[in-house]
């Protein structure tokens, strides 16, 4: 057996499996819809999903968020601060890893994170470092150690530590230090991907970034909130008029995408915008927060929504062309390897060899149903306002891995025929190497054979990668409030269904000027 085919022979065994089982990743969903987040820790802290060191980044991630769901804040930053600080380490890639990911798809590989995640990881260590500060208290947690195989050999009981008032402070220094963090990245992301249609930039960086600086309360935090308010029209303008839910016409926004910084503002808005009624209530919140910060009337309450989850990754099946004239044969003539490639790949004359291979996509979900937010105290209705979109999520991923698939497909495409011209050559050698011996008619078989096996080891290499943070959002969903003291309820309310249902309960500090209630 030649060396390509013995190599691709293992790679059937090597990378089989190793992006994580898909049927412990349904239950895992499920749990995780169903807000049973004490079991899927348990699932996710045990090997069933992800018990391989390329993808310790998303079991981090994972982590972090069924603790920060589960309102165990403290853990949940360990996790994210261990996340963030791998997501920036895995853009050193170790030469062996380089080898992985040349020879086969990038499940063989560390997993770095989409750009939509690697931007999240920031908004979610946000999140655990201002509810510190708001809840003022380190929970008491086991703190469990567990063998090369997940189970657990041991415990310990890590008491809770009450936060005095410098501690809380720290943790909101903190959340903002990460925003500025997180801001750097998306500047990257405009420059980097520029001209593509793809995730770049986030309103939540934008309003929750405000709602922080607002909360710090300094001369200069609050210029710089509103400042952010003003900044989140020009992302709206450019980069979320991408998503059905902003923009009609977003099927000729998104054609004209390259050329649309060169033209006239007015002229792109004339021609190829026309707002939802999504798009004109967020545009609308800029401008009246702008407005509140020239009165000193502004809302107390922050409120956002994580809906759903996010949807996930499938595999797509492309189409490539071989060709078969470019391949370089020591044995016999070009004609005989185009003959015997052509039986082995079962193609007939005037039909082009082609080989197909997998790549991940997200199936097309747009966030545009017309949601109300609700406050309500003791059963009544105090307030109710448009649930603002300002992170349709899943409409997000679906341009990201489009984006990627296009950069991809011909290097991807390259490759993986580069793949089948090699094992083509082995098993070419093979024929003719048994041809005097056995026979024409048994070397071709056991030539044809040998290219099938590699061919089932080049299926293998390049299988779609389909890991992803499981336990994103759907959307995310914001509005503001002014509320008195007191205890409320928070419901849902889509038009279209009329189905109301309960988001959760919060209870305001009188003496708060502004605080955020996160809802998940």
């Amino acid at each position: 057996m030649n060396k390509i085919n013995a190599f691709l022979l293992l790679a059937v065994f090597a990378f089989a499996g190793c992006a994580g089982n898909q049927k412990e990743i349904l239950k895992y969903r499920e749990m995780v819809q169903k807000k049973d987040y004490k079991s899927a820790l348990d699932v996710m802290k045990s090997d069933a999903i992800y018990k391989d060191e390329e993808s310790r980044l998303l079991k981090y991630l994972e982590l972090g968020t069924l603790h920060l769901y589960s309102g165990e804040y403290y853990q949940a930053l360990q996790n994210f601060d261990k996340a963030r600080d791998l997501s920036d380490k895995l853009f050193t890639v170790s030469i062996s890893k380089k080898v992985a990911g040349a020879l086969g798809n990038s499940s063989a590989d560390n997993y770095y994170g989409e750009k939509y995640e690697r931007s999240l990881i920031r908004y979610y260590t946000i999140l655990s470092h201002y509810n510190l500060y708001e809840k003022g208290e380190y929970e008491a947690y086991k703190e469990e150690t567990r063998d090369n195989k997940g189970k657990v050999t041991s415990t310990k009981d890590i008491p809770s530590v009450p936060l005095d008032e410098s501690k809380k402070r720290f943790h909101l220094t903190a959340a903002k230090a990460v925003l500025l963090e997180w801001n750097s990245i998306l500047e990257d992301f405009k420059k980097t991907y520029a001209g593509e249609v793809t995730y770049k930039d986030d309103l939540l960086a934008k309003f929750v970034g405000a709602v922080l600086h607002e909360k710090a309360d300094s001369s200069s935090d609050r210029q710089i909130a509103l400042g952010l308010y003003k900044e989140s029209k020009n992302t709206v303008f450019r980069y979320y008029n991408s998503y059905q839910s902003f923009n009609t016409k977003y099927t000729d926004f998104n054609k004209e995408y390259k050329k649309l910084p060169d033209m006239n503002p007015e002229l792109v808005r004339k021609n190829f915008v026309v707002s939802t009624p999504l798009e004109q209530a967020v545009s609308a919140y800029s401008d009246d927060q702008i407005k509140r910060f020239a009165k000193g009337d502004r809302d107390n309450v922050y409120i956002v929504w994580h809906e759903g989850l996010i949807s996930s990754k499938q595999i797509k099946k492309y189409e490539f062309p071989v060709g078969l004239e470019a391949a370089k044969v020591t044995v016999g003539t070009a004609g005989d390897f185009i003959g015997f490639s052509k039986h082995a790949l079962v193609i007939v004359d005037q039909v082009i060899p082609k080989i197909s291979f997998e790549m991940p996509t997200i199936p097309y979900r747009a966030n545009n149903e017309d949601i109300k937010l609700i406050v309500k105290k003791a059963g009544s209705i105090v307030s109710e306002k448009s649930g603002l979109l300002v992170d349709p999520l899943s409409e997000m991923a679906y341009y990201t891995m489009d984006s990627e698939a296009t950069m991809n497909l011909v290097k991807t495409g390259t490759r993986v025929a580069a793949k089948h011209l090699a094992a083509l050559g082995g098993a070419y050698l093979t024929y003719k190497n048994l041809q005097d011996k056995m026979g024409d008619g048994i070397a071709l078989m056991s030539g044809t054979a040998a290219y099938n096996l590699a061919s089932r080891g080049i299926a293998e290499t390049e299988k779609a990668d389909l890991r992803s943070w499981i336990t994103l959002p759907n959307q995310v969903r914001m509005n503001s409030f002014k509320l008195p003291a007191g205890e409320y309820e928070l419901y849902s309310l889509n038009a279209s269904t009329k189905v109301e249902n309960l988001v959760g309960r919060f209870s305001v500090n009188g003496s708060e000027k502004i605080s955020l209630k996160t809802f998940f």
